[in-house]
């Protein structure tokens, strides 16, 4: 009895196995009238990505050592592709590029051919997105922070542009600007950076903009919007005196410092023989008043006044719109005080100052000269200009200035 039970074990045990072989055979060939077909192995970890017009598939090789080929079809199988097999590591990656597509959305199929000819089973890549002129067309130039474009350093001039953070996968902003010898560059901002800072940027130039993206994660092509934007208008407001004015006053220093008398000269200031009437008319512009101040007065005093004296400084300004501030200390008598802004590097004479070199002008005599006064002038582009006094008065006259203050609007 118990040798009849395990005969009978045993061969439930055959038959299992051989209906597990036969199951495993359908993995890989068909039986049908007249012979077997055979399946070569698969791809694996199908996938793309996108391009311009084109795309690449990618895959994990079969690990079959027989394939020698694999067959792309796409459009219903009117388009296809042949690729040889290299490799049958699976854990490496097959990359093939597909060219000349439309844009819209593809699928793939992909067969592997063994060295017989057996072909397998396809796999299929599908919702294959190809991008084109319509997405590029789509695409906009990354946005500036409008409620603060820009930062400038009034003082240093550095200025810093604002960028919002780009909401889609943007891949980089080229940035053009012109530095203050007129050279061009380039600068590039990156998607993780939402400011950038332009060294020794020109006042009244543009900054142009042009933005790249890629329209999905792992694509091969780039795109970038088709309009390049310009930033907006780039101001450096406030006082700039410091940069463009030497000796400002408050006080007033003088160049002849070896001399510690009344009168002198102003440092960095030029100026003309008809204030040097002090001193045996050695002297003349400058006096230690009000710790050091711009001068004009009649020679000792009460003798001949100061005609068409002239006391001015030339700087270089680019394009903007200006202010210059002067403010009068002391005055008396008769006077003809003209504070002057002209393009060039010289004042006009006092009879003059209507000229056409003349871009702001104001006009005092002895009961409108006190107190601040504000010349106010827009250059159209880069201009060297002079700023100074024009004066000329009677005896016993005296008129005196404190400061200047060079400001962009």
């Amino acid at each position: 009895m118990k040798i009849y039970i395990k005969s009978i074990i045993w061969l439930l045990l055959v038959a299992i196995t051989i209906s597990g072989c036969s199951k495993m055979d359908e993995n890989y060939k068909k039986l049908e009238t007249g012979g077997e077909i055979i399946y070569p192995g698969v791809i694996s970890s199908q996938n793309y990505l996108a391009g311009n017009l084109r795309t690449m598939l990618i895959w994990h090789p079969s690990p079959d050592p027989k394939i020698v080929k694999y067959k792309i079809y796409w459009n219903n199988r009117q388009d296809s592709l042949t690729v040889t097999a290299t490799d049958h590591n699976p854990a490496d990656t097959v990359k093939v590029l597909i060219p000349n597509l439309n844009e819209g959305t593809f699928s793939f199929n992909v067969y592997s051919i063994d060295d017989a000819g057996h072909v397998s089973i396809p796999l299929n890549i599908n919702n294959v997105r190809v991008f084109g002129a319509v997405y590029e067309s789509a695409l906009f130039n990354r946005g500036y922070n409008a409620d603060t474009p820009f930062i400038v350093n009034v003082l240093t001039g550095s200025v810093q542009l604002k960028f919002n953070p780009p909401d889609s996968i943007n891949i980089k902003t080229i940035i053009n600007y012109t530095d203050n010898s007129n050279k061009t560059h380039t600068l590039i901002l990156k998607p993780d950076s939402n400011a950038i800072m332009l060294p020794d940027f020109q006042f009244g130039t543009n900054v142009t903009f042009q933005s790249s993206y890629i329209p999905i994660k792992g694509a091969i092509d780039t795109f970038t919007v088709q309009a390049v934007s310009t930033y907006p208008t780039i101001k450096r407001i406030g006082d700039i005196t410091s940069l463009y004015i030497k000796n400002p006053g408050t006080p007033f220093l003088r160049s002849d410092v070896e001399h510690t008398d009344k009168w002198g000269y102003p440092l960095y200031w030029s100026y003309n023989t008809n204030v040097l009437n002090q001193d045996g008319d050695t002297r003349g512009g400058w006096s230690t008043d009000n710790n050091g101040c711009i001068h004009f007065e009649a020679e000792n005093y009460s003798g001949n006044g100061v005609n068409n004296g002239k006391v001015y400084q030339t700087f270089t300004l680019p394009a903007g719109n200006y202010a210059i501030d002067v403010q009068t200390a002391g005055y008396g008598g008769t006077i003809n005080a003209n504070e002057v802004v002209a393009a060039g590097t010289s004042l006009p004479d006092i009879t003059a100052l209507s000229s056409g070199n003349t871009l702001a002008w104001f006009h005092g005599d002895q009961n409108s000269i006190g107190g601040l006064h504000t010349l106010n002038f827009t250059l159209t582009q880069s201009t060297t200009v002079t700023f100074g006094w024009v004066v000329s008065t009677d005896s016993y006259t005296y008129l005196q200035f404190t400061s200047v203050k060079l400001r962009s609007l």
